[in-house]
């Protein structure tokens, strides 16, 4: 764990990244006998998420079907996609949810994708599956039915509280307008930035301008696109 903790701290040349990821991806022995093979997979994976280590986790999808956090580790590859608005290959990595998967974000990820794909029968069966198991809400609700055309009026409630909720409420919020701060999720950030959705009404405003630059500083905002605004 402490090895983990310093190489975090260091910006590891190529061929020492390469070293340790042969290392922490060999499964031979575990490192020592007082960690478990759940703490020491917790210690990989939340690591190759850090460094967007994309294709080694979806490598790592394809070659275990069954393992602990797998669930966050899609979670992780959909949010990235969708962040990027590139909501073709998002759908695509929801086809790693299994039906032994019992996670609400992820099913509802699912659930839009099939709307997505105009597969709207299968979506509402889907849909109904979920509100059967308690694992919707009243917000998701509202929001597919709008986009199943159930309900003709949209909702117009957005929510910031997960990537899924901000992108659902920016496709059925009609002329949608969301304020980020700096405490804004930088997946929200990101995908503000690719779906054009950053705006300045008022150029005097110093604060919004600050926001976006501290934004482009983290690298949550493309520094290009605070001059084109």
């Amino acid at each position: 764990k402490n090895i983990f903790k310093r190489i975090n701290k260091i910006n590891l040349s190529k061929s020492s990244e390469e070293i340790f990821l042969n290392t922490i991806m060999t499964y031979s022995y575990l490192p020592q006998k007082n960690l478990s093979d759940k703490e020491f997979l917790k210690l990989k994976i939340n690591w190759l998420i850090e460094n967007n280590k994309d294709d080694i986790l979806e490598e790592f999808l394809n070659s275990n079907q069954d393992f602990h956090n797998r669930s966050k580790v899609i979670q992780y590859l959909v949010d990235k996609n969708i962040a990027k608005a590139n909501l073709n290959e998002g759908c695509k990595k929801s086809e790693f949810i299994s039906k032994d998967i019992k996670d609400s974000y992820l099913e509802k990820f699912k659930i839009y994708c099939l709307i997505f794909k105009d597969k709207k029968n299968e979506a509402q069966l889907v849909f109904d599956i979920l509100k059967e198991q308690g694992l919707s809400n009243k917000f998701f609700d509202r929001k597919i039915n709008f986009l199943l055309g159930i309900n003709a009026k949209p909702d117009n409630t957005i929510r910031d509280d997960n990537l899924l909720n901000f992108y659902l409420s920016s496709v059925t919020v009609p002329n949608f307008s969301y304020e980020p701060s700096q405490k804004t999720n930088k997946f929200i950030w990101e995908y503000l930035n690719a779906a054009n959705l950053v705006k300045i009404e008022n150029f005097d405003d110093k604060e919004k301008i600050q926001t976006l630059e501290i934004a482009a500083n983290n690298n949550s905002l493309n520094k290009s696109k605070i001059f084109q605004i």
